[in-house]
């Protein structure tokens, strides 16, 4: 089980970023939220039905490390009130390179180790400034290498960082370079993802506006091989489509979303599951969720045949992949087992069997969407 919080804040917004933030730098209004987020923590406190401990725990954004230390404490606290902590594993919060180089970050870090904080995911991007600038990022390439260093001899040992490909304007060179700068940081995991233009971002704005056009597929695909020729040959294991990891190292704490594993999302924008069929999601507004804090803004209960395609979807996104015997028990689709299909895709060189289970080779993961869709029932 894992519980998620979000920080809805930001000091600006990144050019291709689409998630629920607020650009706020305010003390008074963080501490604001952080009441109602204590709110909703109490009253929320019997979400897993006493099923265990939670075992990971995750602040996102937004932008955690805008946050007082005496703020992330406050919320800490009221987590430990509420939920049985004693056995978690892996407590992550993502930070911004130039807050942690930042005047207040010594003070930052020290509070982060108090708290037991022991995975840090930062957001680099890329190493090449005129990228950063591109994408409105805070930081340069040399404080984001400044920032890693800084974090090393703080002490934390499970460092993340993302990765930004496949956007126009990036070419082979400079994501070969990112990488290798990447590589020589040594970070304990790396996600990398391919631009896409969210609907809420900037970017959207742009390509509608005709300023931004996307790069073609199989430029980006190009890319995405790089990518994992790269970061396999230095020793980084791709565990799902976009995250790769040293051994033992692997996200605990996303590999429970793709397993379908109960999680518990607080604050504004914060979606939930019950590991089951029913999901809920808070208001995506810091105003709304003050109003109400613990009562969501909606919910859905899966069908069986909801449950099913999200098990091949999100299992096939993991090179572990998807127990046959799931693919086995599905209802016939259009008059033919599924397993049939299966087999077929097989053949075809579109799955492949790995032990127990079917999965997407490597090669093929880049186009994994139009592959998981054959598998889908109705």
């Amino acid at each position: 089980m894992g519980i998620y919080v979000h920080i809805p804040f930001c000091a600006s917004f990144c050019t291709y970023c689409g998630f629920y933030s607020e650009v706020c730098r305010h003390q008074p209004a963080h501490s604001a939220y952080i009441e109602a987020l204590k709110r909703e923590i109490a009253l929320r406190k019997d979400f897993f039905c006493s099923s265990g401990p939670v075992r990971t725990l995750y602040f996102g954004g937004g932008t955690p490390s805008l946050l007082a230390p005496e703020l992330m404490a406050d919320i800490c606290d009221a987590l430990r009130a509420g939920f049985d902590l004693s056995q978690l594993e892996e407590f992550t919060v993502e930070v911004n390179p130039e807050d942690v180089v930042s005047a207040g970050g010594d003070a930052m870090l020290e509070g982060f180790k108090k708290l037991g904080v022991n995975r840090i995911s930062m957001g680099v991007q890329s190493f090449c400034d005129q990228h950063l600038r591109f994408m409105n990022r805070r930081h340069t390439a040399a404080s984001a290498v400044d920032a890693f260093k800084k974090l090393r001899a703080a002490g934390f040992g499970n460092i993340s960082i993302d990765l930004i490909f496949g956007f126009a304007g990036l070419t082979d060179a400079e994501w070969r370079s990112t990488l290798g700068q990447a590589v020589a940081l040594g970070p304990e995991h790396i996600s990398a993802y391919q631009m896409s233009l969210d609907p809420n971002s900037a970017l959207a704005d742009m390509a509608a506006a005709g300023k931004y056009a996307e790069p073609a597929d199989e430029s980006c695909a190009a890319q995405y091989a790089m990518l994992q020729e790269c970061l396999e040959r230095h020793g980084w294991h791709q565990y799902e489509i976009s995250n790769f990891a040293r051994e033992g190292f692997h996200s605990r704490h996303n590999s429970a979303y793709w397993t379908r594993r109960p999680y518990l999302g607080l604050g504004a924008a914060a979606h939930s599951f019950d590991g089951d069929a029913l999901r809920s999601w808070n208001p995506a507004s810091i105003e709304e969720y003050m109003k109400a804090p613990g009562v969501p803004e909606g919910s859905e209960t899966l069908s069986a045949s909801d449950i099913f395609n999200e098990q091949v979807m999100l299992g096939l996104r993991t090179v572990r992949g998807v127990e046959r015997k799931t693919i086995e028990a599905a209802p016939y689709v259009k008059g033919r087992p599924l397993s049939e299909t299966a087999a077929g895709m097989v053949a075809e060189g579109l799955l492949e069997e790995s032990g127990s289970c079917y999965r997407i080779p490597r090669s093929r993961l880049f186009v994994c969407d139009s592959i998981i869709e054959r598998l889908f029932t109705d």
